[in-house]
């Protein structure tokens, strides 16, 4: 990698793969998207949102394994190996698709993690969990860090502040088609799979977090979880519990949005309008809730009837010229009252009505969904002065940035891909790979700061150097094994059975 190009997420994600137990080879991917401006993506209800400044950048991640098959090698549920000759080669095992919001005037990032799937053809942990991790700390860290300008002071501040946000959903597949059919796949439960991600949530802020509160780059870290449909106490139980730990807070069964100390990110803080709080996402069951209040309830509740038009007779010339004036401000008039009758219902609905309508929303009640928040404040105390840790670099972090529409493309390809068998997980990922590898030859940047800049940084490194530093990286992983689980077995209860005495018959004299 070259010297002057600093740390990168792909070594984050590196470091963090290169710590799973076993022996095996693995190739990491990471593409991110140029920063492109649209201030009514996230917030599209809110007023005055077209004269926010918002960029969005699409950031995907995926993690590929060299494995070995054999004809005795299991294909789709129930079948044996396509192919009785023995093939080799990487198979995509993890996936991670990410959306990043930056709002520069508020100092504020909310990262969407949109989707996250296996495919369940590779060795035992799963790199899926080092993978999230490593792109939410070296997102946090690096590249909304304390020291990091927010494009218009470039003095020191009290950073940015994160928002994470994402919903749990089971279902069989996200990234990987037909990666279902593969008998190696385990989908976990709606329960399991809110406990894997307060896990995993729980290992990043353990992760961001120092023990001593003077060396803490950040005031404070909230965590919330919402479960439509269930209640506080409910909730309380499916969750995993762990020993306490003083230095991370406690998980709040419930919404932000109520929260009075918190600087949301279009500078508001509660109670306000929902269309300044919650934020839009695609294919999120909050914003089609958004939607319905928008639409619907605009349309059945501020609804202007005009009036017939009466005929007007025709007018000389000096009764135009004297009444001219009088006609405009009568037509400024009306169309001030049609303004205030077409009243935005979006911001009349307040939080804690909106998550009563979640509860009773059809697709929150046929599955659980779990909302997950968790909001790294740097803004609510002064600034402290962080410890950095030997071995972090003290330059700041730059990343090469692709094409707007190239994590799109990729996308598609990977959403066209075949992933039910191992062989056709490998034809899947040796086409995707090769897209991946040709974008060091279009047009790519490098940045350091805020999408706000613009300005890309220069550099002469070559093409190669740039993929190897930036997008792509075989990480050989030589750990020792993991200890094999054992079994307690618990011998069966000791069941007393009782016979009932007979009664002894009295003897005759």
């Amino acid at each position: 990698m070259p010297k002057d190009l600093g740390p990168s997420l792909l070594d984050n994600i590196s470091k963090k793969i290169a710590q799973l137990p076993g022996s095996r080879t693995l190739t990491a991917s990471v593409i991110v998207s140029q920063p492109r401006k649209s201030p009514a993506s996230v917030f599209p209800y809110a007023p005055s949102v077209h004269d926010a400044e918002v960029y969005i950048q699409d950031i995907l991640a995926l993690v590929a394994e060299d494995v070995h098959t054999n004809k005795n090698d299991p294909g789709k549920k129930g079948e044996a190996s396509e192919s009785e000759t023995p093939a080799s080669g990487p198979v995509y095992v993890s996936a991670v698709e990410l959306v990043l919001y930056t709002l520069p005037r508020t100092s504020s990032a909310i990262i969407y993690v949109s989707k996250v799937d296996s495919t369940g053809q590779g060795k035992r942990p799963s790199p899926t969990k080092a993978l999230v991790v490593a792109l939410l700390e070296h997102l946090t860290s690096r590249w909304f860090g304390e020291n990091v300008g927010n494009g218009e002071d470039e003095t020191e501040g009290n950073g940015w502040n994160i928002w994470i946000h994402l919903f749990a959903r089971a279902q069989n597949q996200y990234l990987f088609p037909a990666s279902i059919e593969f008998s190696g796949k385990q989908v976990l439960s709606d329960v399991g799979l809110v406990k894997w991600w307060k896990g995993v949530l729980d290992q990043f802020t353990d992760t961001i977090s120092i023990s001593s509160p003077a060396q803490a780059s950040f005031s404070r870290v909230l965590r919330y979880v919402t479960v439509p449909g269930l209640t506080p106490l409910e909730v309380n139980q499916i969750l995993p519990k762990r020993p306490s730990d003083p230095s991370s807070s406690e998980w709040v069964i419930g919404n932000p949005y109520s929260n009075t100390s918190i600087m949301f990110p279009m500078d508001v803080t509660p109670p306000c309008s929902i269309s300044q709080l919650i934020p839009y996402f695609p294919d999120d069951p909050k914003a089609r809730l958004i939607d319905e209040i928008a639409n619907t309830t605009s349309r059945a509740s501020a609804t202007v009837i005009d009036e017939p038009r009466r005929k007007k007779r025709k007018l000389n010339r000096e009764e135009k010229t004297t009444g001219a004036d009088e006609r405009g401000t009568e037509e400024h008039g009306e169309t001030s009252e049609a303004a205030e009758t077409s009243l935005d219902f979006v911001q009349t609905v307040s939080a804690e009505e909106f998550w009563e309508r979640m509860d009773g929303r059809q697709e929150c009640r046929l599955s659980t969904v779990a909302f997950f928040v968790v909001c790294v404040d740097r803004q609510s105390a002064p600034l402290r002065n962080p410890v950095p840790s030997r071995n972090e670099s003290s330059s700041p972090a730059k990343r090469v940035e692709v094409a707007p529409g190239m994590v799109k493309k990729i996308a598609t390809m990977l959403d066209s891909a075949d992933f039910g068998t191992i062989e056709r997980s490998m034809r899947s990922t040796a086409v995707v790979q090769d897209a991946i590898k040709a974008l060091a030859g279009g047009s790519l940047e490098i940045r350091t700061a805020g999408p706000e800049e613009g300005t890309p940084a220069a550099h002469n490194s070559s093409e190669g150097a740039l993929l190897e530093a930036f997008i792509t990286r075989c990480i050989q992983v030589n750990n020792p094994e993991p200890a094999p689980k054992v079994e307690v077995v618990t011998p069966p209860p000791v069941v007393t059975v009782l016979t009932a005495r007979k009664k002894k018959k009295p003897t005759s004299t």
